[in-house]
């Protein structure tokens, strides 16, 4: 019996890989970045929520007759932007299809595997671009000029803009040589203290926090690096659509040829910041990770998705 793709096959492994990941980061990011499913029409996604009302609460003078001074409520819109992807089409022969597995159930989930991991990838990168290049409009968040190497002064002092709400950031995103230099400076340090006693149970101290450790290019800035220190909620990964897979054999060749497409959409929506109505629909890697597109909607920068630390 010939070889054949079995598309629910293909489709249900792609899934549960999907499933593994996605789960894994939104642990090891402490729930600063979601994964989610929502029906969503359109390429954006308009959202509209109270804005904070300033000195909500003041003093009464119980000895006045005046009237009450007006505050007026008001909304702020966010825009949410939708990013599409799609796998292309993969093409290989058959005869070299017999190679991967003993029937077309192995060879479905081979491909599945490497099709959900995929799809994690694209996820991960888009949301870390569009949560640093959201942080980077704020020059009031950003640490650093990209000259000096990763410490842990610099990472408290990355805090710095949160205020009394420090603790409000429960996460660090950083590459891995990036995470190298914090082993580095903490052996140097010989730290052993509260702050730095993960030295002892063989991990690095990064003041209290997880640290989810990705390779990705969205974390480069003109100079150097950035260290994202982000809240709960910080950057929410919607699915909008069922991925869709769909594969064919070609004929009229030497050999004998599969061809599989799948594709799929998603949005993305930044805590606190927008998605710029001028900037278009559909945009690419490039254009989600690009700071000038995107803008503060909070009132308060506490209520945002976090700080950026930006080193060497």
């Amino acid at each position: 019996m010939a070889l054949k793709i079995d598309n629910e096959v293909v489709h249900a492994t792609a899934t549960e890989t999907i499933m593994q990941y996605t789960d894994m980061f939104s642990t090891g990011t402490a729930g600063a970045i979601t994964v989610s499913t929502e029906n969503v029409m359109g390429d954006l996604q308009a959202t509209s929520m109270l804005a904070e009302i300033a000195s909500i609460i003041g003093r009464r003078d119980i000895t006045a007759g005046t009237d009450a001074s007006i505050k007026t409520l008001s909304s702020r819109d966010e825009n949410n932007v939708k990013m599409y992807w799609g796998t292309g089409a993969i093409e290989f022969k058959m005869v070299d299809a017999t190679r991967y597995g003993s029937d077309s159930d192995a060879f479905s989930v081979a491909i599945g595997e490497q099709v959900g991991k995929g799809i994690v990838t694209y996820l991960l990168n888009s949301a870390v671009a569009a949560v640093r290049a959201s942080i980077e409009t704020e020059t009031s968040l950003v640490t650093g000029d990209g000259t000096d190497s990763v410490t842990h002064t610099l990472l408290n002092t990355a805090l710095r803009p949160m205020g009394d709400a420090r603790d409000d950031i429960v996460c660090w995103i950083m590459q891995g040589a990036t995470y190298s230099d914090l082993v580095g400076q903490a052996i140097t340090d010989k730290i052993d203290s509260v702050a730095g006693g993960s030295i002892r149970s063989g991990s690095v101290p990064t003041l209290g926090r997880p640290t989810y450790v990705t390779d990705s290019a969205s974390l480069d800035m003109t100079d150097g690096v950035a260290v994202l220190g982000l809240t709960i909620g910080s950057i929410q990964v919607v699915e909008t659509a069922s991925r869709n897979f769909i594969s064919e054999v070609v004929s009229g060749k030497e050999n004998l040829v599969y061809r599989i497409q799948g594709e799929g959409e998603f949005l993305l929506n930044v805590k606190g910041y927008s998605w710029k109505t001028a900037s278009g629909t559909n945009p690419t890697a490039a254009t989600v990770g690009t700071a000038a597109n995107w803008e503060l909607k909070a009132s308060d920068v506490k209520s945002s998705a976090g700080v950026l630390l930006n080193v060497l």
